[in-house]
């Protein structure tokens, strides 16, 4: 009767105090007036479980300390004011354990969410005040904490009840909580962002397990919460040691409640909102990002400039595989994200970092990027075995390409090492780690192994294909750039670095397009064949004719530059002969293998030929070499009318491949 007289009439025993205080009156009269009667609430939770008179108890208690504290506290008070913080704890979280002794806590009124989350979320506050002007006081306070509630989980655990199941689980997420807080606290007093999301997380938690939409609302908002404190504050602390600071800490703290929250409200769909699903995501982005601004800032801070982008890719890789863990062994669908985006990442770090050493395998990458290629294809593996989508195909067409281009990279590199940087060997060495992998992903072998065997599009079509124009251009660029000097070692035709790459290249295309030809490829040939034909004849029009422009540039000390060639006299009779031997070549095959078109080209080249002597020879060449180019090409003409007739039309194989 009494204790319902305390509730009814105005609340007046809690606020008699304040209504009769002038001001001028000790906090010790005050708070041991707060403690008889938090005694008193305490007695009759002993026998009798109330709800409301333990939620009035409790705010009256700690908003009156909170309201005295901001106006009276000062730090000779400490010693004074202590004891009672710590009274004014104790009987809250004895009152809540009594509540759970007498039924089982369900925790899904307001009141028991209070007592049980609310008393060290408002205590530690309440004693981050008190203990500012202590050094480590915050971090000793917080031990003291976690070991406090970590003890008492384990004494409750022994009691062996099943309605206490949810209460002991709450003090040890709790004691967990502390002891983590600990270490970036005893470094500096930046704790707040940290201590938000954490306990943000633990909010949420209890929600999912009181069914309360509201409670989870709350920690996502202190996720949000914590993450502006934390930028709010970045600039208090210098962070002067590396992995053990507050920054550190601190963000990889957001970074695991974030992760935590959203492997919550994703891991039982069916347990929460449409909302909830859909930020789920955001939240597991929220939680990456910071993990990554924790890890990148330390590498930026700490490690010397030349070992960044190296120790990044190693950072990046143990992520990925953490991440790569978690999917498989936890089905957490969201954790294949970073495994999936391993490929770009490791792409612009070796883009970076080539960019800033001049070469991928600088400063250890020779040993970081082989072990990072190949923990990203172990993932990939992995992935494979629970997805085979067109991300997947992708992925292994784009990491084929990305190989190719980074061994590129690094064999120029090389060449470049061994004084060979404006030689022959040097533009051949661009096709080299290409052209391999090409030969490679094309052998029979590979044809029944992983990757090729699962994904034979991604390596023989989607992947190869740029490779394939790669390795066509180049052909192009060699030839009208470069004259074929291979130093040391000197000029021959056909026996030099830019002729022998061109033969690498011609075998390479042969053997890929002799693969996915093959009955068993599993993919159709993915160009136009006539359109094939063409750009091959191309490549080794242009191939044949810079061999005999190259010859001439070392035998006759011809400058190897277009304007010097177009007014060569011995070039363009060169050139006259050459294309009229190519003419009588192809229609003499084309007439012995009944193939129209082929002669067509030949009669096409002819009639440049003709044209070439009376506009450009006549007109430019004088004396003997006039002489020579009408003679040796009107010869020619006479064989090619003698045993090149054109083949009849309907006797043409339209089949014919290129």
């Amino acid at each position: 009767m009494i204790s319902r007289q305390i509730v009814g009439r105005g609340n007046s025993p809690c606020l008699a105090p304040i209504l009769a205080s002038t001001g001028g009156g000790s906090h010790v009269m005050l708070f041991s007036y707060y403690a008889v009667l938090n005694a008193g609430i305490l007695a009759i939770a002993w026998h009798k479980a109330w709800r409301p008179l333990n939620l009035v108890g409790f705010v009256f208690t700690f908003a009156i300390g909170l309201l005295w504290g901001a106006r009276f506290y000062r730090p000779e008070l400490f010693e004074s004011t202590e004891p009672f913080l710590v009274l004014f704890f104790l009987f809250y979280v004895v009152i809540a354990v009594l509540y759970a002794l007498r039924q089982a806590p369900q925790l899904k009124h307001f009141v028991d969410g209070t007592l049980i989350f609310g008393t060290p979320l408002v205590g530690f506050g309440l004693q981050a005040a008190l203990v500012r002007d202590f050094e480590y006081g915050l971090a000793i306070s917080s031990l003291v904490l976690a070991a406090f509630y970590l003890l008492l989980a384990q004494l409750l655990y022994l009691r062996r009840r099943e309605n206490l199941r949810l209460l002991v689980e709450s003090f040890l997420a709790l004691g967990v909580i502390f002891a983590t807080l600990t270490i970036p606290l005893a470094l500096d007093a930046r704790w707040t962002s940290a201590f938000w999301a954490l306990e943000g997380a633990a909010v949420l938690w209890a929600g999912l397990r009181q069914q309360r939409f509201l409670a989870r609302l709350f920690g996502l908002l202190l996720q949000l919460i914590a993450g502006l404190a934390f930028v709010h504050g970045y600039g208090i602390s210098s962070a002067p040691q590396a992995i053990v600071n507050s920054i550190f800490i601190g963000a990889t703290l957001l970074s695991f409640a974030g992760l935590f929250v959203s492997r919550m409200l994703s891991r039982d769909p069916g347990a929460v909102t449409v909302f909830e699903r859909g930020i789920a995501p955001l939240l597991f982005l929220w939680g990456v990002a910071w993990w990554l601004f924790a890890g990148l800032r330390e590498i930026h801070r700490f490690i010397e400039h030349d070992y960044r982008f190296t120790i990044a890719l190693v950072f990046f890789a143990a992520t990925a595989i953490a991440f790569s863990w978690l999917h498989h062994r936890r089905q957490w669908r969201e954790a294949a994200w970073p495994v999936r985006a391993f490929l770009p990442v490791m792409l612009l770090a070796g883009i970076f970092g080539a960019a800033d050493h001049g070469h991928p395998f600088a400063n250890f990458g020779w040993i970081v990027w082989p072990l990072a290629i190949a923990a990203h294809y172990a993932m990939l593996r992995k992935l494979d075995d629970e997805d085979e989508s067109a991300l997947a195909s992708f992925l292994h067409a784009a990491s084929l390409v990305a190989l190719a281009a980074l061994g590129a990279w690094e064999v120029h590199w090389l060449s470049g090492e061994y004084d060979l940087q404006h030689s022959a060997w040097s533009v051949t060495s661009l096709i080299l780690f290409p052209g391999l992998l090409l030969l490679a992903a094309s052998s029979n072998r590979m044809r029944s192994r992983w990757p090729v065997e699962q994904y034979p599009h991604a390596y023989l079509v989607h992947g190869a294909l740029p490779m394939v124009i790669v390795l066509w251009l180049w052909t192009f660029y060699a030839n009208l750039t470069h004259d074929g000097a291979s130093l040391p070692l000197p000029y021959l035709p056909l026996i030099n670095a830019i002729d022998l790459g061109h033969f690498f290249v011609l075998l390479v295309a042969l053997k890929w397009v002799r693969r996915i030809g093959a009955e068993d490829s599993g993919v159709d040939f993915p160009l136009d064949r006539t359109l094939a034909a063409v750009a091959g004849s191309a490549a080794a029009f242009v191939w044949l004719n810079a061999i005999l422009l190259r010859s001439i540039h070392h035998w006759a000390d011809v400058p190897y530059r277009l304007d010097t060639m177009a007014n060569s006299v011995l070039v363009q009779t060169a050139l006259s002969i050459f294309w009229t031997v190519l003419a009588l070549v192809l229609m003499f095959l084309a007439t012995r293998n009944k193939l129209r078109a082929v002669w067509m080209t030949g009669a096409a080249l002819m009639a440049v030929v003709v044209g070439k002597l009376f506009m450009v020879d006549l007109s430019h060449i004088a004396g003997i070499e006039r002489i020579v180019s009408f003679i040796g090409v009107g010869v020619l003409m006479l064989v090619i009318g003698y045993f090149s007739p054109m083949p009849p039309a309907l006797a043409e194989n339209k089949d014919d491949r290129p």
